[in-house]
């Protein structure tokens, strides 16, 4: 593997403590009061709500004598205004254990207002490639994935559009939650679509760490642990809802990928699929999912060694093929997995104009947020390869 040379060091950031399984979540008010808390706010959304998955945590809080309140107000692909509102609910009413109860969208809220409830200048100021880090150590943050896909369980990054509503992100080892109960049994009730758009990001999660420039020999093996179950069992999730086999091994499959990704980062993929789906409103698994293809052929020239290995872990027979031919037939399996699953591959499908994408290349090598994704690759981004990059994604007229 390419990454082996030079040798030379790496580092290596670890979640605070993870209890996976199913029904692990019966465990949360002992969890809780492990970590000292006498007022517990869940965080969650309005869907989320409406499975009764909320009140289910907020009793077993209660059942251990503790105070628990239920705050559902958290946005899919939350804005600033949202967090901030939340920081606020927190510091009045003197909570010490914040919940995050949901799809990645909840639980980056609650990372985020977690965190910054003890760190008090201008919460645009903390973003990754912004003007300061963060200096104190958050609430307590206890996170529950409803969905299998975001790996927001562990990461140590949140992801909140600032107030221009481009998504940007806080990067920091304060973000990284004090505990993830991740019960597969809590994904049981996703739709097919988010279960397909859910999957697809943490596909890219996964391939994405495996094509950056600080992946490792630990993150590459969990990446491709990840990308196996996911090849094996997405299209059973989408199609066969109750399927607790597949719903296990894709909540497994993302834990993996959110370990490789948060050390290793993300690249093209998450770039592109960050500034589409602001712009756009598109599902952030969607948007990823367009690019993420794109974003394997792009770095086959500089990658083909491990794309080649991708195309073996999705279960492809690469025997007596280059690394270059394998690589290929990396891509064209991710396409097909895609298309499997029900999402489209091309910008054209989600109905994104050919003339808007000069600006989008101008924004992907300019907006700061943006950015940052781009600085993990291998490969420089400029405008020129960038609106290259979106014609390709674009499609065929």
């Amino acid at each position: 593997m390419s990454f082996y040379e030079p040798l030379r060091s790496f580092e290596l950031h670890m979640p605070s403590r993870v209890l996976f399984g199913i029904n692990s979540v019966e465990k949360i008010g002992i969890e809780a009061k492990r970590l000292r808390a006498a007022k517990v706010l869940v965080v969650t959304d309005k869907g989320v709500s409406m499975t009764g998955a909320p009140e289910r945590i907020r009793a077993l809080l209660v059942k251990e004598s503790l105070i628990a309140e239920v705050w559902n107000k958290a946005e899919t692909e939350p804005s600033i205004g949202c967090v901030v509102g939340l920081r606020d609910y927190i510091v009045a009413g003197g909570f010490d254990l914040i919940v995050g109860l949901g799809g990645g969208s909840c639980m980056d809220v609650a990372k985020a207002a977690a965190v910054l409830s003890r760190n008090e200048e201008d919460p645009e100021d903390y973003f990754a490639g912004g003007k300061r880090e963060f200096e104190k150590e958050g609430i307590p943050c206890i996170t529950i994935p409803t969905t299998a896909g975001t790996g927001a369980e562990i990461t140590w990054d949140a992801v909140v559009k600032d107030k221009t509503g481009i998504k940007a992100v806080y990067e920091h080892a304060y973000v990284i939650p004090s505990l993830a109960i991740v019960d597969p049994m809590m994904s049981a009730s996703m739709p097919p679509r988010l279960t397909a758009s859910s999957g697809v990001d943490a596909l890219s999660h996964a391939i994405e760490s495996s094509l950056t420039k600080y992946t490792n020999p630990i993150t590459f093996a969990l990446a491709l642990q990840s990308i196996r179950l996911i090849s094996g069992n997405l299209r059973t999730a989408v199609y066969q809802p109750n399927n607790l086999e597949a719903r296990y091994n894709m909540a497994l499959a993302t834990l993996m990928e959110a370990f490789s990704e948060m050390n290793a980062g993300d690249i093209e993929a998450h770039g592109f699929g960050h500034l589409i789906g602001s712009v756009y409103r598109i599902p952030h698994g969607v948007a990823c999912g367009l690019a993420l293809p794109h974003a394997m052929e792009h770095n086959i020239v500089v990658s083909a060694d491990r794309l080649a290995m991708i195309a073996e872990a999705m279960g492809v027979d690469t025997t007596g093929m280059t690394l270059k031919q394998a690589a290929y037939v990396a891509v064209d399996a991710v396409i097909e997995l895609i298309e499997d699953v029900g999402l489209p591959t091309s910008l054209k499908e989600v109905g994104i104009k050919r003339e808007d994408l000069p600006k989008l290349a101008e924004q992907a090598v300019t907006i700061p947020w943006i950015k940052v994704m781009f600085s993990n690759a291998i490969r420089d981004m400029t405008k020129e390869t960038a609106l290259k990059f979106l014609e390709e994604i674009y499609g065929e007229e």
